[in-house]
Protein backbone atom coordinates (compact mmCIF):
# COMPACT_ATOMS: atom_id res chain seq x y z
CA UNK A 1 0.00 0.00 0.00
CA UNK A 2 0.81 4.01 -0.17
CA UNK A 3 3.19 5.13 2.05
CA UNK A 4 3.28 9.04 2.63
CA UNK A 5 7.66 9.74 2.30
CA UNK A 6 8.55 13.23 4.37
CA UNK A 7 11.41 14.54 2.10
CA UNK A 8 14.30 15.23 3.83
CA UNK A 9 16.80 15.85 1.69
CA UNK A 10 15.37 17.11 -2.04
CA UNK A 11 19.27 16.75 -3.36
CA UNK A 12 18.79 12.91 -3.26
CA UNK A 13 16.93 12.58 -6.18
CA UNK A 14 17.63 8.76 -6.87
CA UNK A 15 16.22 7.57 -3.42
CA UNK A 16 12.99 10.11 -4.23
CA UNK A 17 12.25 9.19 -7.43
CA UNK A 18 12.56 5.08 -6.39
CA UNK A 19 9.94 6.42 -3.94
CA UNK A 20 7.55 7.82 -6.37
CA UNK A 21 7.92 4.56 -9.01
CA UNK A 22 6.87 2.57 -5.46
CA UNK A 23 3.69 4.48 -5.31
CA UNK A 24 4.64 6.68 -2.40
CA UNK A 25 4.09 9.77 -1.59
CA UNK A 26 6.40 12.16 -1.52
CA UNK A 27 5.38 15.12 1.11
CA UNK A 28 6.60 18.97 2.26
CA UNK A 29 5.65 19.70 5.14
CA UNK A 30 6.00 23.22 4.06
CA UNK A 31 6.12 25.00 0.37
CA UNK A 32 9.76 24.36 -0.21
CA UNK A 33 9.69 27.08 -3.10
CA UNK A 34 8.70 30.75 -2.94
CA UNK A 35 5.03 31.67 -2.73
CA UNK A 36 4.73 35.19 -2.25
CA UNK A 37 2.10 35.90 -0.20
CA UNK A 38 0.01 38.39 -1.97
CA UNK A 39 -0.07 35.65 -4.93
CA UNK A 40 -1.83 33.47 -2.32
CA UNK A 41 -3.86 36.07 -1.12
CA UNK A 42 -5.03 36.85 -4.98
CA UNK A 43 -6.13 33.02 -5.42
CA UNK A 44 -7.95 32.57 -2.24
CA UNK A 45 -10.10 36.33 -3.19
CA UNK A 46 -11.32 34.10 -6.50
CA UNK A 47 -15.03 33.60 -6.57
CA UNK A 48 -16.05 31.45 -9.39
CA UNK A 49 -19.49 32.08 -10.52
CA UNK A 50 -21.67 29.37 -12.23
CA UNK A 51 -22.29 25.72 -11.85
CA UNK A 52 -19.54 23.73 -9.73
CA UNK A 53 -19.32 21.49 -12.45
CA UNK A 54 -16.95 23.66 -14.38
CA UNK A 55 -13.35 22.47 -14.50
CA UNK A 56 -10.56 23.86 -12.53
CA UNK A 57 -8.61 26.95 -13.76
CA UNK A 58 -6.36 25.76 -16.21
CA UNK A 59 -2.79 27.11 -17.45
CA UNK A 60 -1.80 25.56 -20.46
CA UNK A 61 1.98 25.84 -21.75
CA UNK A 62 2.26 24.67 -24.75
CA UNK A 63 -0.57 27.32 -25.78
CA UNK A 64 0.43 29.99 -22.74
CA UNK A 65 -3.48 29.92 -22.55
CA UNK A 66 -5.68 30.24 -19.43
CA UNK A 67 -8.88 28.37 -19.64
CA UNK A 68 -12.36 28.12 -17.37
CA UNK A 69 -11.47 31.54 -15.14
CA UNK A 70 -14.28 33.65 -14.39
CA UNK A 71 -13.14 36.84 -13.95
CA UNK A 72 -14.51 40.20 -13.46
CA UNK A 73 -12.23 41.86 -15.70
CA UNK A 74 -9.04 41.86 -18.24
CA UNK A 75 -6.56 42.71 -15.67
CA UNK A 76 -7.92 40.16 -12.79
CA UNK A 77 -7.50 37.48 -16.12
CA UNK A 78 -4.21 38.46 -16.31
CA UNK A 79 -3.36 38.39 -12.82
CA UNK A 80 -4.53 35.14 -12.62
CA UNK A 81 -2.52 33.79 -15.50
CA UNK A 82 0.39 35.21 -14.93
CA UNK A 83 0.35 33.63 -11.05
CA UNK A 84 -0.33 30.38 -12.46
CA UNK A 85 2.70 30.50 -15.17
CA UNK A 86 4.94 31.78 -12.03
CA UNK A 87 3.92 28.78 -9.97
CA UNK A 88 4.28 26.33 -12.90
CA UNK A 89 7.81 27.77 -13.71
CA UNK A 90 8.52 27.59 -9.50
CA UNK A 91 7.56 24.09 -8.81
CA UNK A 92 9.82 22.76 -12.60
CA UNK A 93 12.88 24.51 -11.44
CA UNK A 94 12.16 23.29 -7.71
CA UNK A 95 11.61 19.50 -9.54
CA UNK A 96 14.51 19.87 -11.64
CA UNK A 97 16.64 19.27 -8.07
CA UNK A 98 14.01 16.68 -6.48
CA UNK A 99 13.94 14.50 -9.10
CA UNK A 100 16.70 15.26 -11.90
CA UNK A 101 17.24 12.01 -13.34
CA UNK A 102 13.79 12.57 -14.97
CA UNK A 103 14.24 16.00 -15.92
CA UNK A 104 15.81 16.25 -19.52
CA UNK A 105 12.89 14.31 -20.75
CA UNK A 106 9.85 15.45 -19.48
CA UNK A 107 6.88 17.34 -20.83
CA UNK A 108 5.62 19.92 -19.22
CA UNK A 109 1.33 19.82 -18.88
CA UNK A 110 -1.02 22.01 -17.16
CA UNK A 111 -0.59 23.45 -14.35
CA UNK A 112 -4.11 24.18 -11.80
CA UNK A 113 -6.02 25.93 -9.34
CA UNK A 114 -8.88 24.10 -7.33
CA UNK A 115 -11.18 26.73 -6.05
CA UNK A 116 -14.12 24.68 -5.31
CA UNK A 117 -14.72 22.57 -2.14
CA UNK A 118 -14.40 18.81 -3.23
CA UNK A 119 -16.97 17.72 -0.55
CA UNK A 120 -20.37 17.67 -2.22
CA UNK A 121 -19.15 19.22 -5.37
CA UNK A 122 -22.13 17.80 -7.51
CA UNK A 123 -20.15 16.17 -11.23
CA UNK A 124 -21.11 13.44 -12.92
CA UNK A 125 -19.34 9.77 -12.14
CA UNK A 126 -16.66 9.83 -14.11
CA UNK A 127 -15.80 13.53 -13.38
CA UNK A 128 -15.73 13.22 -9.78
CA UNK A 129 -12.58 13.88 -7.58
CA UNK A 130 -14.05 11.94 -4.86
CA UNK A 131 -14.04 8.09 -6.21
CA UNK A 132 -11.10 6.34 -6.01
CA UNK A 133 -9.40 5.98 -9.72
CA UNK A 134 -6.54 6.08 -11.33
CA UNK A 135 -5.13 9.04 -13.75
CA UNK A 136 -6.11 8.87 -17.41
CA UNK A 137 -6.20 12.29 -19.75
CA UNK A 138 -8.82 11.26 -22.56
CA UNK A 139 -7.49 14.88 -24.95
CA UNK A 140 -3.36 13.93 -23.64
CA UNK A 141 -2.18 10.35 -24.55
CA UNK A 142 0.79 9.16 -22.76
CA UNK A 143 1.99 6.51 -25.00
CA UNK A 144 3.37 4.49 -21.50
CA UNK A 145 4.51 7.57 -20.37
CA UNK A 146 3.75 8.40 -16.40
CA UNK A 147 1.59 11.14 -14.94
CA UNK A 148 3.40 13.04 -12.37
CA UNK A 149 1.60 15.35 -10.44
CA UNK A 150 2.48 17.92 -7.88
CA UNK A 151 -0.02 19.40 -5.68
CA UNK A 152 0.13 22.49 -3.17
CA UNK A 153 -2.63 23.14 -0.25
CA UNK A 154 -2.60 26.45 0.28
CA UNK A 155 -5.66 26.90 2.06
CA UNK A 156 -4.94 28.59 5.36
CA UNK A 157 -7.13 26.61 7.70
CA UNK A 158 -8.46 23.47 6.52
CA UNK A 159 -6.11 20.00 5.33
CA UNK A 160 -6.71 18.43 1.70
CA UNK A 161 -8.17 14.83 2.51
CA UNK A 162 -7.17 11.89 0.54
CA UNK A 163 -7.87 8.31 0.12
CA UNK A 164 -5.84 5.78 -1.65
CA UNK A 165 -6.14 2.03 -2.17
CA UNK A 166 -4.54 -0.69 -4.01
CA UNK A 167 -2.17 0.55 -6.41
CA UNK A 168 -2.09 -0.27 -10.37
CA UNK A 169 -0.18 -3.15 -10.43
CA UNK A 170 -2.56 -5.37 -7.57
CA UNK A 171 -6.09 -3.83 -9.84
CA UNK A 172 -5.04 -5.01 -12.75
CA UNK A 173 -4.59 -8.20 -11.08
CA UNK A 174 -8.31 -8.05 -9.83
CA UNK A 175 -10.05 -6.73 -12.26
CA UNK A 176 -8.16 -6.90 -15.81
CA UNK A 177 -9.46 -8.96 -18.31
CA UNK A 178 -13.18 -9.36 -16.53
CA UNK A 179 -16.23 -8.39 -17.79
CA UNK A 180 -15.83 -4.32 -18.41
CA UNK A 181 -11.98 -3.98 -18.27
CA UNK A 182 -10.54 -6.44 -21.33
CA UNK A 183 -7.37 -6.51 -22.09
CA UNK A 184 -6.36 -4.31 -25.35
CA UNK A 185 -5.54 -6.26 -28.55
CA UNK A 186 -2.31 -4.37 -28.90
CA UNK A 187 -0.71 -2.49 -31.45
CA UNK A 188 -2.04 -2.70 -35.06
CA UNK A 189 0.25 -3.23 -37.49
CA UNK A 190 -1.61 -4.79 -40.10
CA UNK A 191 -1.75 -2.89 -43.48
CA UNK A 192 -5.40 -1.40 -42.86
CA UNK A 193 -4.16 -0.55 -38.59
CA UNK A 194 -1.58 1.21 -40.23
CA UNK A 195 -3.66 2.99 -42.46
CA UNK A 196 -5.77 4.14 -40.20
CA UNK A 197 -3.08 5.91 -37.86
CA UNK A 198 -1.85 7.50 -40.75
CA UNK A 199 -5.37 8.38 -41.43
CA UNK A 200 -5.59 9.89 -38.16
CA UNK A 201 -2.32 11.82 -38.10
CA UNK A 202 -3.16 13.76 -41.71
CA UNK A 203 -6.32 14.77 -39.86
CA UNK A 204 -4.55 15.70 -36.73
CA UNK A 205 -2.10 17.74 -38.57
CA UNK A 206 -4.44 19.57 -40.46
CA UNK A 207 -6.08 20.92 -36.83
CA UNK A 208 -8.76 18.41 -36.28
CA UNK A 209 -8.59 18.01 -32.62
CA UNK A 210 -8.34 13.38 -32.92
CA UNK A 211 -6.39 12.05 -29.76
CA UNK A 212 -4.01 9.76 -30.81
CA UNK A 213 -4.22 7.09 -28.72
CA UNK A 214 -2.43 4.05 -27.88
CA UNK A 215 -4.02 0.51 -26.67
CA UNK A 216 -2.60 1.16 -23.44
CA UNK A 217 -4.11 4.79 -23.33
CA UNK A 218 -7.20 3.07 -24.13
CA UNK A 219 -6.97 0.60 -21.26
CA UNK A 220 -6.02 3.17 -19.09
CA UNK A 221 -9.07 5.72 -20.03
CA UNK A 222 -11.54 2.47 -19.22
CA UNK A 223 -10.06 1.47 -16.11
CA UNK A 224 -10.05 4.91 -14.94
CA UNK A 225 -13.73 4.88 -15.88
CA UNK A 226 -14.15 1.28 -14.07
CA UNK A 227 -12.89 1.98 -11.19
CA UNK A 228 -15.28 5.17 -10.83
CA UNK A 229 -18.27 3.01 -11.45
CA UNK A 230 -17.67 0.20 -9.71
CA UNK A 231 -19.60 0.74 -6.59
CA UNK A 232 -18.31 -2.61 -5.36
CA UNK A 233 -14.65 -1.42 -5.46
CA UNK A 234 -15.52 2.16 -4.07
CA UNK A 235 -17.45 0.47 -0.86
CA UNK A 236 -15.50 -2.31 -0.31
CA UNK A 237 -11.35 -1.63 -0.98
CA UNK A 238 -8.52 -1.56 1.27
CA UNK A 239 -7.99 2.42 2.06
CA UNK A 240 -5.91 4.61 3.74
CA UNK A 241 -6.61 8.17 4.73
CA UNK A 242 -4.07 11.30 4.19
CA UNK A 243 -4.53 14.64 5.30
CA UNK A 244 -2.33 17.47 3.76
CA UNK A 245 -2.42 20.26 6.14
CA UNK A 246 -1.90 24.08 5.20
CA UNK A 247 1.00 24.99 3.01
CA UNK A 248 1.75 21.43 2.39
CA UNK A 249 2.78 20.12 -0.89
CA UNK A 250 2.91 16.38 -2.33
CA UNK A 251 4.05 14.27 -5.02
CA UNK A 252 2.83 11.04 -6.71
CA UNK A 253 2.60 9.07 -9.42
CA UNK A 254 -1.47 9.31 -9.73
CA UNK A 255 -1.40 6.70 -13.04
CA UNK A 256 -0.06 4.50 -10.29
CA UNK A 257 -1.58 4.80 -7.04
CA UNK A 258 -5.43 5.18 -6.68
CA UNK A 259 -6.85 8.23 -5.01
CA UNK A 260 -9.68 10.20 -4.65
CA UNK A 261 -9.97 13.74 -2.93
CA UNK A 262 -12.61 13.28 -0.23
CA UNK A 263 -12.11 17.32 1.01
CA UNK A 264 -10.63 20.52 0.79
CA UNK A 265 -10.50 24.20 -1.22
CA UNK A 266 -7.99 25.95 -2.63
CA UNK A 267 -5.25 23.87 -4.34
CA UNK A 268 -2.53 24.36 -6.70
CA UNK A 269 -1.09 21.36 -9.19
CA UNK A 270 0.97 20.68 -11.75
CA UNK A 271 1.11 18.06 -14.10
CA UNK A 272 4.23 16.56 -15.54
CA UNK A 273 4.85 13.78 -17.86
CA UNK A 274 7.31 11.36 -17.76
CA UNK A 275 8.65 9.12 -20.60
CA UNK A 276 9.32 5.46 -20.10
CA UNK A 277 12.88 5.61 -20.92
CA UNK A 278 13.43 8.41 -18.13
CA UNK A 279 12.30 6.22 -15.45
CA UNK A 280 14.42 4.26 -12.86
CA UNK A 281 12.33 1.25 -13.24
CA UNK A 282 10.77 0.98 -16.37
CA UNK A 283 9.94 -2.64 -16.29
CA UNK A 284 7.75 -1.01 -12.85
CA UNK A 285 5.86 1.29 -14.92
CA UNK A 286 1.85 0.58 -15.99
CA UNK A 287 2.41 -0.14 -19.19
CA UNK A 288 5.08 -2.57 -19.07
CA UNK A 289 3.31 -4.29 -16.45
CA UNK A 290 0.13 -4.45 -19.14
CA UNK A 291 2.59 -6.21 -21.71
CA UNK A 292 3.78 -8.55 -19.71
CA UNK A 293 -0.03 -9.73 -18.61
CA UNK A 294 -1.10 -9.57 -22.12
CA UNK A 295 2.46 -10.71 -24.16
CA UNK A 296 1.67 -7.36 -26.37
CA UNK A 297 2.80 -4.02 -26.96
CA UNK A 298 0.73 -1.55 -26.02
CA UNK A 299 2.42 1.31 -27.67
CA UNK A 300 3.60 2.07 -31.81
CA UNK A 301 7.62 2.06 -31.51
Amino acid sequence: MTKKILVENINDSLKNCKELEQGNILFFEKIPFEFPQDEIQFLLQQRQSGSKSRKNIACKPQIDKLTNHIAANEEEAKQMHAILKAYSSRVTQFLQTLLSPYSSKWKLDYASFRPYQEMGRKLRTRARNDLLHVDSFPTRPMHGGRILRFFTNINPKEPRKWITSEPFQDLIKKYGGKPGLPFPHGVDYSFQGRMLHKTKEWLKSIGFKIPMRSPYDRFMLNMHNYLKENEAFQKGCPKSHWEFPPNSCWAVFTDQVSHAAISGQYALEQTIFIPRDALLYPEESPVSILERITGKCMVSV
